[in-house]
């Protein structure tokens, strides 16, 4: 009866240390596992803020850049206007210069028709040939005059021209600075955090009950089966 009995608890022994084992091993592999997926999760995460930081680095590269384009484009603005006052006030300046030079030649031709007029005065000139020759100083006068009229007339529409002109340069250099200003940056899209690894579980303890139970009853199953043919020798 010994004889069985102790192959069975021997078999019972082996089985519940090859259980013990496997049941170990498996949960140290489920800890190395649990292992290496952390330490990849904490270097994705790693990953991911260096990228952040670099965008956001970038980010603030481009809004000082945008910065700087800005205040040189409210240069070029100021410039600009300088530049469009200097030429309307030339241009100003010139229709003035004309209007003084009409006024003096209006009254240079007012004292030379008086003076001729004084002239023939002088003569003791009287009759129709007296009253041709005053006609002929009036519209003489007047053609003058007329001239000049002409003259300041068409002097208006060459400064609405100017002034014109300059208005539509200033229009092109503002819009010209403000094609060149760069485009407002944008901030760039978070990285993509990585998800927490799901924790690998180990074998339960229940499961190494289980096949602890196991071993104990093919243990138990092997002893009482060598037992039983013993039996049927001993009796043959």
């Amino acid at each position: 009866m010994c004889g069985p009995v102790a192959i069975g608890v021997a078999q019972a022994g082996m089985g519940i240390m090859s259980s013990m084992a496997s049941h170990k091993e498996a949960q140290r592999a489920a800890s190395r596992q649990n292992q290496v997926n952390q330490q990849a999760y904490q270097r994705n995460l790693q990953i991911a803020r260096n990228n952040d930081e670099m965008k956001k680095k970038a980010y603030e590269g481009q809004l000082n850049a945008q910065a700087e384009a800005v205040a040189a484009y409210n240069k070029e603005l100021a410039i600009n206007q300088v530049e469009a006052d200097r030429a309307g006030n030339e241009a100003r300046q010139k229709k003035q210069e004309k209007n003084t030079a009409a006024a003096f030649e209006i009254e240079k031709q007012i004292a030379t028709a008086i003076q001729a007029q004084g002239k023939m005065l002088s003569t003791g000139a009287s009759g129709q040939s007296f009253l041709l020759q005053t006609l002929q100083a009036e519209r003489e006068l007047g053609l003058a005059g007329a001239q000049l009229d002409q003259g300041l007339q068409d002097a208006h529409t060459a400064y609405a021209r100017d002034l014109q002109g300059v208005a539509l340069d200033h229009h092109s250099a503002d819009a010209a600075d403000y094609n060149r200003l760069p485009t407002s940056p944008l901030a760039q899209q978070a990285s993509w955090i990585p998800n927490k690894p799901i924790k690998v579980k180990g074998p339960s303890q229940m499961s190494l009950l289980a096949n602890i139970g196991t071993s104990i009853v093919g243990g138990v199953a092997t002893g009482y089966g060598i037992h039983q043919q013993q039996q049927i020798i001993d009796n043959g």
